[in-house]
């Protein structure tokens, strides 16, 4: 016998593509996930290498002051 008229032929009733989908959408969510962490370490380890320059400038900030007056 032919199809019916205004039917798709699938006769399971979900679209088999639907499954691609949403794998994609759950691989494109772990992918963004982990750059988002990946992003938070690297903004981490800036702000420390940040603050370790400030320290270093300070001190030296500090000991060139020092060697200023002893000339003086």
């Amino acid at each position: 016998m032919g199809k019916q008229v205004g039917s798709s032929g699938n006769t399971g009733g979900t679209n088999p593509n639907m499954g691609a989908n949403a794998n994609a959408k759950n691989d494109g969510a772990a992918a963004f996930k982990a750059q988002i962490e990946e992003l938070a370490a690297v903004s981490a380890e800036a702000t420390n290498r940040s603050m370790l320059l400030r320290t270093v400038t300070t001190q030296l900030t500090t000991v060139k002051k020092v060697a200023d007056e002893r000339v003086q």
